[in-house]
């Protein structure tokens, strides 16, 4: 007999087909007698097999040959099973108001009751994961689990990720999380080449290689208690991921397929004027403008075409048509040309939303398929993915292929394997950061100028290609910003990707108490990228771009790890269990990464470093090495040890001790103790009220360390086969790096506390989990500057200190559930956390993290961490702003506090509510507070672009609040556009804006049908 159960959802499809061997039928009820609608049904013996009950309660299911007891389970019900024996038809009456247990994967991919543990855990459920528009399973995990910030670098399809979970604990290392898929460790890296300022944002996270609809749980260990057992590379948290085809559940022959279509758009931007063009003073010369200050459409129906007044000969020849007599030259005079060209419409045309940014599309597809023995199962899955995204050029495939499979060897020897392929080719136009006026350091990036396009400006219509050389034409007289359409044609990163990632466990239980187990796990995979810059930019970049640019990557990251665990289970008395995990862990991490870099492009289109004159192993933006190979190795010895009394007091006692190769011998050994209590009042105490549920307590004490990267203990030689090129000579140089070793360098040291409460009250209906941590990081690793007479620059040295104090909270509550089968279920996740340098080594009084000196985050002794330091604006003892005799604000000497960039809080709200196989679900955040320095309003303000800058009349002059150097009040008039363009954009604290958000993130309509 078959099932076939028919799923359509708004926006995919699935199709499932159970094979089975007999129908058993029934009704649930509760205490009352009264039908229980939508709880679950699933045979026990085949987990993958289940139904819900309809409105009157009535089930029914087909159950496999190997079937035994079926499982009846419903929020706030207690969980029954019942044996199936030779019945046909199985009446059920549920009992309220008790605890379903809930099993959670921890460290070592171990599953413990959730009770037992003294730290914080949070799982994700999977049908918050598959289906979804992104391809990066970590931005689908944004505003999921309280604590856990995630933010994307970039505004296009797969670039990378940041995710911080419960604050930062080092200055100069990584904050990231480790991931851990099917128990081995999974890199996450993105491998950028350069800085954000350097065009180094358009490179992918690798958690971009796994497929969400191949996961089948996720668990976040945020606390140190919780990450011991993985050492220093635990110390930021470690997100557990399952695979399906590492998942051990044992199903029936089942194929799942879904196919899914979604669409992105830009998410916001300005609201644009639609009353002036461009020029300044509310004047429109005949070349023209970047900024939107000229003269009112009304009183300029009619401008010269931008392409016939462009000061660039090359560019007015090829394109006569837009001289009114093509025959004629342009005219002996400038005067003359100008006579000499068509008019068009001066008038606001169609923004770059709609003439620039288009509709992506995403097409996702999932095919499913896993089976069993009574002695083994096996999983297939394939995923493929196409996204276009709503960015000209950029596009995402993804294909994933995974291949899951459990056997009982004998009665005492178990395998379990996972197997998973991935290949992610991703194209993107260039990134990089941009200021208001082109992009830094002449580094095209397709956002930098765009969302400034003049309203005069037909983005969509005027010509972007010069039809004798194929190089960028745009608007501006000079030619010095690079046409966006051109550069999404002709400029692109890609990055492509080819890995393979496994986890083979044997298990060999040696009795009842003893067992063994043996894990190795590999994650290897193969990237290339490549930088593509055809030349013709124009005067808007740098030289180097101009001249065309080719830069080729080839990069192989390679983890080999291995795991042996001896697990020991015995009853110690009637009421107290002791569990014990003992092991070792060896990993290597190996990277190479080798590559050319060429200028000077000979044929357009073309992208071969032959067809470049210079070729060089150096970037030619940051000129860093291209080729180099790095190696770390870590050995690590640990053990957990859990007392159980009575099932409400568990006490666990855990620690690793580690050996690495990335510091010298003295310093490469450390152990990292951690301890945790978990205590249930409600199970010591025998309370049994529907109110108050189930309550825990508990607490947790953990340590870990932050090891250098390598190569930070010794001076290193630094070589370059180009130094000097002298006509066809070439000479070599080997040098000593700028970066002086230090021998005595140490791994930072970190400590965290954290109390925990975790309750269920009212039928279980309202549920909630409380953490309060403290976390300190000692020895920390910062760079010293030296005395360049020394012959070195910089030195990294243990000096310094950080912590971190924060709160987590998740609450879920069904505030409504009829027995009509109407439900509504919320769920809240709340996290703060401050983050300060309590120290900094001697003779530092900041430490820049990132950006610029005259605009970046900083580490600041009795600051929050990343705090942003800028150009602000001089103010009198009351307070009141300075104003200059130009009528321009009076910018300071140097740089000053702008703000604290880390929220004040960030919170989540999913609803669901659901009625009769219908479901609408919508997830909101909201981020409180955290200041953001934000050129993109500097740009659109400063240049008369905004709504805003057309709610005043631009013909009269205005004066800016604030004081005179003289103390006396401002009275200096200035012009609209000096009133925007002069404040905006010449310090940082006039754009600098209060973070809060709030956010649809997700919003889902399913409907259910089901066939029998």
């Amino acid at each position: 007999m078959k099932q076939l159960l028919l799923s359509v959802l708004m926006l995919f499809c699935g199709v499932s087909m159970t094979f089975a061997q007999r129908t058993v039928s029934g009704k649930v009820t509760d205490s009352a007698g009264e039908p229980v609608i939508g709880a679950n049904v699933t045979v026990k013996e085949a987990p993958g097999v289940g139904t819900i009950t309809d409105i009157d309660g009535m089930y029914q299911l087909n159950v496999p040959a190997n079937g035994a007891t079926l499982v009846f389970s419903y929020t706030g019900y207690e969980t029954k099973e019942m044996s199936i024996g030779g019945a046909s038809t199985i009446n059920v009456t549920m009992s309220e108001g008790k605890l379903l247990e809930e099993v959670v994967v921890t460290s070592l991919a171990i599953k413990k009751e959730k009770r037992a543990l003294g730290y914080a855990v949070s799982t994700i459920n999977k049908e918050l994961i598959v289906n979804r528009p992104e391809g990066d399973i970590s931005r689908i995990l944004q505003g999921k689990v309280p604590g856990v910030n995630i933010t994307s670098t970039g505004g296009v399809s797969g670039t990378g990720t940041n995710i911080i979970i419960r604050g930062y604990s080092s200055v100069t290392g990584s904050n990231q999380p480790l991931f851990v898929v099917d128990g081995v460790p999974f890199n996450s890296g993105t491998n950028q080449q350069n800085s954000f300022a350097l065009g180094g944002v358009t490179t992918p996270s690798r958690m971009l290689d796994l497929d969400p609809n191949n996961i089948e749980s996720v668990s976040v260990l945020k606390g140190l208690s919780a990450t011991v057992l993985y050492g220093d590379h635990g110390r930021n948290g470690v997100i557990l991921i399952t695979t399906k085809s590492g998942a051990t559940s044992q199903k029936n022959a089942e194929i799942n397929f879904s196919q899914s279509y979604f669409q992105n758009n830009i998410a916001s931007l300005p609201v644009y004027q639609n009353n002036y063009g461009g020029g300044f003073q509310q004047l429109t010369p005949p070349s023209w403008f970047f900024s939107t200050w000229g003269a009112n459409f009304k009183d300029l129906p009619k401008v010269p075409h931008p392409i016939g007044v462009s000061s660039v000969p090359a560019i007015r020849n090829a394109f006569p048509q837009f001289a009114i007599d093509p025959t004629k030259p342009w005219g002996p005079s400038p005067q003359a040309a100008l006579d000499n060209v068509v008019l068009i419409d001066n008038k606001a045309y169609p923004n770059i939303g709609e003439s620039f940014f288009r509709t992506g599309n995403v097409y996702t597809t999932s095919l499913q398929i896993g089976g069993s023995t009574d002695r083994s199962a096996y999983s297939a899955s394939f995923g493929y993915m196409d996204e276009e995204g709503f960015t000209p050029g950029n596009t995402l495939k993804k294909i994933n292929l995974g291949l899951g499979y459990s056997a009982s060897i004998t009665s005492k020897l178990a395998l379990r394997s996972a197997l998973n392929f991935a290949n992610t080719d991703m194209v993107t136009p260039p990134l990089n950061a941009g200021f208001g006026s082109n992009s830094n350091a002449g580094v095209p990036s397709i956002f930098a100028n765009v969302l400034y396009t003049p309203r005069n400006v037909d983005l969509g219509g005027l010509p972007f290609e010069n039809p004798v050389d194929r190089s960028s034409v745009y608007y501006r007289g000079g030619n010095d910003i690079v046409n966006p359409r051109w550069m999404a044609k002709y400029m692109s990163n890609t990055s492509k990707v080819d890995r393979f990632f496994t986890s083979n466990t044997l298990t060999y239980t040696i009795n009842d108490n003893f067992s063994v187990l043996y894990r190795v796990g590999l994650d290897t995979y193969t990237e290339e990228q490549e930088v593509k810059l055809n030349k013709g930019a124009g005067a808007g970049t740098s030289q180097v771009t101009q001249s065309g640019v080719y830069r080729s990557t080839s990069i192989q990251n390679t983890i080999w790890n291995h795991d042996v665990n001896i697990n020991y289970r015995k009853d110690l008395a009637e009421k107290l269990i002791f569990s014990a995990v003992v092991g070792g862990n060896y990993r290597k991490d190996n990277y190479k990464q080798f590559g050319l870099a060429s200028t000077e492009q000979l044929a357009f289109g073309l992208f071969n470093h032959a067809n470049f004159v210079s070729t060089s192993a150096r970037d030619p933006f940051s000129n860093s090495r291209i080729n180099f190979i790095t190696e770390e190795a870590r050995a690590g010895l640990y053990g957990s040890f859990t007392f159980d009394y009575a099932d409400y007091l568990f006490v666990n006692l855990l620690a690793r001790n580690d050996w690495t190769s990335t510091v010298e011998k003295d310093n490469a050994r450390i152990l990292y103790p951690g301890a945790s209590v978990s205590f249930i009042p409600t199970t010591a105490f025998g309370i049994d009220s529907k109110t108050l549920n189930y309550l825990k307590v508990r607490f947790g004490y953990g340590t870990s360390a932050g090891f250098p990267s390598p190569y930070n203990t010794r001076n290193i030689l630094s070589q370059n086969s180009r130094e000097w090129i002298s006509g066809t000579t070439t000479s070599a140089s080997q040098t000593i790096a700028d970066r002086l070793g230090n021998p005595n360098l140490k791994p930072e040291l970190q400590k965290e506390l954290e109390l925990g409460l975790e309750g269920n009250m009212f039928s279980n209906k309202f549920k909630f989990d409380l953490s309060l941590y403290q976390r300190t990081t000692s020895d920390l690793i910062t760079n010293a500057p030296l005395d360049p007479s020394t012959g070195y620059t910089i030195t990294a040295i243990n000096l310094g200190g950080m912590r971190t104090r924060g709160i987590d909270l998740n609450m879920t509550v069904t505030p409504v559930a009829t027995r009509s089968g109407f439900q509504w279920d919320a769920t809240v996740n709340f996290g703060l956390y401050r983050s300060i340098i309590t120290e900094l080594a001697a003779g530092l009084d900041n430490v820049l993290i990132g950006g610029f000196t005259d605009l970046g985050n900083y580490a600041i002794v009795d600051k929050p961490y990343g705090i942003i330091r800028g150009i602000g604006i001089e103010k009198d003892d009351k307070g009141n702003k300075i104003v200059q005799s130009t009528g321009r604000y009076l910018p300071t000497a140097g740089n000053v506090d702008l703000g604290d960039p880390n929220p004040a809080f960030t919170s989540s709200l999913l609803n669901v509510i659901s009625y009769k196989g219908v479901s609408l679900g919508a997830m909101i955040e909201y981020r409180h507070k955290g200041v953001i320095v934000s050129n993109t309003v500097k740009g659109v303000l400063a240049r008369g672009l905004s709504r805003d800058t057309d709610q005043l009349d631009r013909e009269l002059s205005l004066i800016l609040p604030g004081v005179k150097q003289d103390g006396t009040p401002n009275d200096i008039q200035v012009t609209a556009a000096n009133y925007f363009f002069d404040n905006y954009f010449f310090t940082d604290e006039a754009i600098t804006f209060d973070g809060s958000t709030l956010r649809l993130r997700r919003s889902t309509c399913h409907t259910h049908f089901r066939h029998h």
